[in-house]
C-alpha cells in the first residue's frame, strides 16, 4: 500500500515536472532559447548559462536570486537543483526523490557564503 502511495506520488512529480516544461516551450517564442528573467534552466545552452552567470552576479553584489535546475537525464529519473541566493548566503538544494534509478532517495543541502564562476577551454566551473 504504501509503495502504491509512493509511486504515485513520484509519478505526479514527474508529471508535473513535464509539464513545466512544456509550458516553458510553449510560451517560448525561440525554442532554442529561455527568456532572459526566466528562472528555470533545463537546456543549458548559452541562454541558461548567461541567466546562472546573472545570479552568481546579482550574489556579488548582494542581491537575491532563485534558480531551478533540471539537468538532462540518461537513465532514471530527474536530479532536481534548487539554487537560492540572499545576497549573503546560498542554499543549493538537490532533490534525488523522483530518479527511481537511485540507491538513497532524499535531498541533499549544502550552504556556502559566496559563489563564483571559472571558465575554461572546456566548460565553465560553479564553486
Amino acid at each position: 500500500m504504501i509503495r502504491t502511495k509512493i509511486t504515485i506520488g513520484v509519478l505526479i512529480g514527474i508529471i508535473g515536472v513535464l509539464v513545466m516544461i512544456l509550458v516553458i516551450n510553449l510560451t517560448t517564442d525561440n525554442k532554442n532559447a529561455l527568456e532572459r528573467n526566466d528562472s528555470i534552466l533545463h537546456h543549458f545552452n548559452k541562454v541558461d548559462v548567461d541567466r546562472l552567470n546573472e545570479m552568481v552576479q546579482r550574489h556579488k553584489n548582494g542581491k537575491g536570486d532563485y534558480l531551478v535546475l533540471i539537468p538532462p537525464i540518461i537513465d532514471g529519473g530527474y536530479w532536481i537543483h534548487d539554487v537560492q541566493s540572499n545576497g549573503r548566503e546560498v542554499i543549493w538544494t538537490i532533490d534525488n526523490t523522483r530518479d527511481g534509478m537511485s540507491s538513497e532517495h532524499g535531498k541533499q543541502v549544502y550552504r556556502c557564503k559566496r559563489i563564483s564562476m571559472d571558465e575554461t577551454k572546456d566548460h565553465y566551473v560553479y564553486t
